[in-house]
């Protein structure tokens, strides 16, 4: 085989082999492209539908009443165990009032006031109507020493609610904190017009009538507390004895 012959048939084969690698690469290129052609299609499908989900459970109806479970643990004492509870609800639910309230109150039974206030004042921008959220409100600020804006709450509470016997009761009791006895006693009297056996009132009301010295009317709230089944302390007793006795019949 002449010698030109021989290069050119070596030439050929060598422009095969690099024809072949070429266009191998050229198809690992393109398979490479489809592929991540195809992993950005999948992941663009899951974003969707995260993206869905999140818009679904934002008004996402729990088969068991969130509140009600949150009620139960803190019913059992696992007050940290309803904060936790409220916190995933009020992620997958962050326009609903009611739950932040009752995250709230669930943060106080945990002993976390400053927390709790922060979820009250997220509630109340959400919904000022709801009147357990300044009910709650209000106790708080007196559990932290601060009275009178306990008072506006129940106020508000009031406003909301005219009926609402516990608004009026908590209001008589900061009222007796600030030594003013006789608007006390005016509010924890209408707690029981609303409610004539409300347990949150006998005891502030004996207090705030003995602090006014109308001690028969002091003995008559001692009765009804017992009616009411409520337990007046033998200290409150052993003082209201040692000024005034306890009438006859």
């Amino acid at each position: 085989m002449p010698l030109k012959i021989k290069i050119l048939w070596v030439l050929c084969i060598v422009l095969v082999f690099i024809g072949f690698i070429y266009f191998s690469f050229l198809g690992k290129i393109d398979e490479a492209r489809q592929k991540a052609d195809l992993k950005t299609k999948q992941q663009s499908r899951v974003q969707g539908k995260l993206k869905a989900r999140k818009i679904e459970n934002e008004g996402r109806t729990f088969k068991t009443d969130p509140i009600k479970e949150i009620k139960e643990l803190n019913a059992l004492g696992k007050y940290d165990d309803a904060v936790k509870y409220a916190e995933g609800v009020a992620t997958l639910n962050p326009k609903q009032p009611k739950i932040y309230t009752w995250w709230g109150i669930s943060l106080v039974k945990a002993g976390k006031n400053k927390e709790a206030i922060e979820k009250f004042v997220k509630s109340s921008k959400l919904d000022s109507d709801y009147s357990k959220t300044y009910l709650y409100w209000g106790l708080t600020l007196a559990m932290d020493g601060k009275s009178k804006e306990a008072i506006e709450k129940y106020k508000k509470v009031i406003e909301l609610d005219s009926e609402n016997s516990n608004a009026y009761a908590y209001w008589g009791a900061a009222l007796e904190k600030l030594n003013e006895h006789v608007e006390a006693v005016e509010k924890l009297e209408r707690a029981l017009e609303i409610h004539p056996k409300n347990s949150n009132v006998f005891i502030i009301l004996v207090d705030a009538l003995f602090n006014l010295k109308r001690y028969d009317e002091a003995w008559e709230a001692v009765t009804k507390a017992r009616e009411a089944k409520v337990m007046i302390s033998e200290s409150t007793l052993k003082k209201l004895k040692k000024f005034h006795a306890k009438p006859a019949g």
